[in-house]
């Protein structure tokens, strides 16, 4: 308890800090084409305040994490990470998801879903953009999911889960907070070609969250590129997982389809025009609670 009170107190007085360095370089970043919607999200990384109307809508999903904590039948199985693939491997086809191994309720519920922190970031960039169609690779028991459908319960929601029992929690958690979610349980590639020809309209956010791995990242961002919107928002997790995912992220930040992209320490954000002549590339990880751009070991669970 003394640790985590101890862990708090550091975050609080490093957020004092960073605060007006923050702040120029949120300008900055403006000046040189970050969307004016996105900017209330990163001033939250900077100085983590949540509105009064904000801490009511998300309220119920700190009772879905709690609940999580207070389960006591036997933990499901999360889907390891594959490992890297050679350097020269082509991204046509990425390797199989690793196979499914048990995850205490606990683990699922501290660390595997996304945090409160980076969730609310999430559900800021989805309000603010006024996002009609998200589409999510990765949905675990839906928590992310939550915050990003919360600012605009009404919109157009598929998140993809290849594990059954996972898959039917995040089912269950998003109607709490969307009347329409679809939670598909199956392979990433499987929905890609199911959904991606039946979409009404194009994506507004995409979410890639599973399969962390550098051959795997760039293969679901070229199966989207043709269905985003223009000035989409992609969202890529864990972009230093690895040293091979910190490669990935250089060559997507870098992409001709991308305008401009930032790294958040733990999301890359990357906002897309098609056939964009050039990226603009920001670095905002220092004001974050990820700044140290912690990797973990290739085999940890998603």
């Amino acid at each position: 308890m003394m640790g985590e009170l101890l862990k708090t107190l550091l975050r609080c007085l490093y957020h004092v800090v960073v605060q007006v360095p923050a702040q120029h370089a949120i300008q900055r970043m403006v000046a040189d084409g970050l969307p004016a919607e996105l900017v209330p999200a990163f001033r939250y990384l900077a100085h983590p305040n949540v509105a009064t109307g904000d801490k009511r809508i998300l309220e119920p999903i700190k009772s879905f994490r709690a609940a999580l904590r207070n389960r006591s039948d036997p933990p499901l199985g999360a889907v390891t990470t594959p490992p890297p693939q050679p350097g020269d491997t082509r991204h046509v086809d990425p390797p199989p998801p690793g196979p499914l191994t048990p995850v205490s309720w606990e683990k699922l519920a501290n660390n595997t879903c996304v945090s409160h922190y980076w969730g609310v970031f999430l559900f800021l960039c989805a309000k603010h953009k006024r996002a009609q169609t998200v589409l999510e690779l990765g949905s675990g028991v839906g928590i992310s999911a939550c915050y990003l459908t919360a600012g605009n319960p009404n919109a157009q929601l598929i998140t993809v889960e290849g594990s059954p029992g996972r898959a039917a929690i995040a089912a269950a958690n998003l109607r709490a907070m969307n009347p329409r979610p679809r939670v598909v349980n199956a392979m990433f590639d499987s929905v890609l070609d199911e959904w991606l020809p039946r979409l009404s309209g194009t994506l507004d956010i995409v979410h890639i969250d599973g399969q962390h791995e550098r051959v795997s990242t760039l293969h679901y961002f070229e199966r989207i590129k043709s269905h985003l919107s223009s000035g989409a928002l992609v969202i890529f997790d864990d972009i230093h997982w690895s040293d091979d995912m910190s490669r990935a992220w250089d060559e997507l930040a870098r992409s001709r389809d991308v305008s401009f992209a930032v790294n958040t320490g733990r999301y890359g954000i990357c906002f897309c025009q098609p056939g964009a002549p050039w990226s603009r590339v920001h670095d905002f990880s220092r004001y974050t609670t990820d700044w140290r751009k912690e990797k973990r070991p290739r085999n940890e669970l998603l």
